[in-house]
Parts: structure tokens; sequence; C-alpha cells
């Protein structure tokens, strides 16, 4: 698939965005400014760039739901200001500080409900789906990610099958980045290529380089094509998790991580801008200045963020911020 200047552009962008907003996350972490066992998407950027280009050029509604990998992604969905305070659980975060990452949900922003629960957030996005065929509402789909882990899961099996018995308008994106947690993947899996098991469900599968930005975006635009035709199919995007489960989790125990001594051949930043350069699509000044202009823009968010009130104590037992009737009052 071809694109224009300014969709590969806007692909470089989304590849800064995310690479500042993984190294802002670990540095909040390790500055004491951010709590929690965070999940940095350093290393995939790769497949937050790509989805996020795809939504720019498809003219579907695309519900999304995304994994705790892709903060990015959330980001640019509910808007900066208020991911990151919620991410610092301060009073200016979408749900005032309350939720935090991982129960995150905006439909008016078509983000889906997050949930800790490992292959949880499938399943919602199975029922999700069910109900946009069940309101007829033809220019809308719903993307659900997932990682690697989960695809281990027996809900996650139940949640395909359904979706393809019923021939929903869904997509379901593999974000395997080689470790489920802690758990090689060649550990928990006899096949090397998770999309392979889209068979069982008589679902096509298509396995991707996670690390090629445009090859990621034109599998996404192809999937949710599919998926608004009720073809759901499953597409993995194989990356490389540079960092640990979470901030500050010694991977060495379980891992060789020697690769982090030399990641340029895996970097997909580096390896787009030097296809970039080569197409004399952007120069080194232009791209130099983007990454200038955010690490301004992410500097100046976190922040911002970072000096926000925390939620009081009533607010923070107000399950009106809980359940969805408004009902209010204190748990």
């Amino acid at each position: 698939m071809e694109f224009t200047k300014e969709q590969m552009l806007k692909m470089h962008e989304y590849l800064v965005f995310s690479r500042g907003m993984a190294e802002k996350i670990i540095e909040y972490i390790f500055s004491g400014k951010i709590s929690g066992a965070i999940h940095p998407g350093l290393g995939q950027e790769a497949i937050c760039a790509g989805i996020l280009a795809a939504i720019d050029i498809s003219p579907r509604k695309i519900y999304r739901h995304c994994t705790h990998r892709q903060q990015p992604l959330i980001a640019k969905t509910v808007g900066l200001d208020l991911f990151l305070g919620e991410l610092m659980n301060k009073r200016t975060g979408i749900f005032h500080g309350t939720s935090g990452e991982y129960h995150l949900v905006s439909l008016k922003d078509l983000l889906l409900p997050m949930c800790g629960i490992l292959g949880d957030g499938l399943l919602t996005g199975v029922g999700f789906a069910w109900s946009l065929k069940a309101d007829g509402k033809d220019d809308s789909v719903a993307l659900v990610s997932i990682g690697d882990g989960a695809m281990s899961e027996g809900s996650t099996y139940e949640g395909i099958n359904l979706a393809a018995i019923l021939k929903l308008p869904i997509l379901f994106v593999i974000e395997n980045n080689q470790v489920a947690m802690t758990t090689p993947i060649e550990e928990q899996s006899p096949i090397p290529e998770l999309y392979r098991r889209a068979e069982a469900a008589g679902l096509r599968g298509i396995g991707v380089d996670g690390n090629d930005v445009e090859a990621v975006t034109a599998a996404i635009l192809e999937g949710v094509s599919n998926a608004a035709a009720c073809e759901p199919m499953i597409i993995e995007l194989k990356s490389w998790r540079w960092e640990g489960h979470y901030v500050g989790d010694d991977q060495s125990k379980y891992r060789d991580a020697s690769f982090r001594e030399d990641t340029s051949g895996i970097d997909p930043l580096l390896l787009y801008e030097q296809r970039l350069l080569e197409r004399n699509v952007a120069d080194r000044a232009y791209m130099d200045k983007v990454r200038a202009e955010h690490e301004t823009l992410l500097s100046d968010a976190f922040a911002r963020a970072a000096a926000q009130e925390y939620p009081s104590k009533e607010e923070c037992l107000d399950y009106g911020n809980i359940y969805s009737n408004d009902a209010g009052g204190a748990i």
C-alpha cells in the first residue's frame, strides 16, 4: 500500500509521540511522580503509531480497546491532559484520578472499557461489536488489542469463536512483544505464529512486522475494512518489548536482556526515519525539529499533570464515579 507524504510524516509524528510518552512515563515513575505497576511501550511504538494512522485514514468510526502498553493511543483518544491526570491519579484526570490507567473508558471518545484482568477486554469488545451489529451501525467497528499472553486465556477463544459465529464487525489485534509477563513466547505457544489460531474459528489471520509502521497501518486498514463487512479477522503484530513487564521489573531474570546494548536493528523510530531519508520525504533537520517539539509538548503536559491536586477522600469514595446511573453518594 502506498501512502502520501502527509500520511508518512504523520506516522513519523506518532512514532515520536509514542517514544516520548514511554520515556516520560519511565522517568516519572523513577522520580516517584507516578505510582503503580505501569507497563511502558518502549520498543513497540510502531503499533500505536500504525493504529493511530489507520484511524486517521479510515472512513469508519473505530471503537478501540487498548492494551496497557498503548498509552499513546489512549492519550490521543481521550486527550493528553485527561489521560496524564488519570495516570498520575490527579483530580484533572478523566475520572478525577480515581481510576488510574487500568479501568479507563470513554465511549464518547470511542474508547472501550479497559480492565486489568488478562483477556477480559476482548470479551467486552465482542459484546460491544454485537451491539453495533444489532443496532445497525454500519459505519462502526470495534478494534480490540490484546497481548500475546491473553492468547493463552480460554475466554479469548470463546470470544473469538462467538465473533466468528455471529459475524461481528470486529478486528482482533495481537500485540506480540515476545514475552507474556515473564514467559517467553517459545514457552507459552507450540507455534510462534499466534495469528494461525484464527483458523480454529474459521477466521482469516495474518502476521505483520510490528516494528514497521507502514505495514501495521496497512494491515489495520485491511482489518477494519473486513470488520465493516462483518468479516472478523486476527492480525498479529510481532514486536519486541525493551523493558520489563513493568517499570522496575528485572527482566534479566527470565530472558537474555543483552539486546538492550544495541537496539538499532529493532528500533521502529530509527528504522522509519532512515526510510524517510532514503525516500527524500524528510531530512534530518525536519525530524530533529519534530522530536524537539514533542519533547516540549510532553514535558509541559507531564509537568502540568504532576502539579495538579489529588482527589479528596469523598471523591475517591463516590460511587457515582464507578456506576453509570449517576446515583452518587459514599461507598
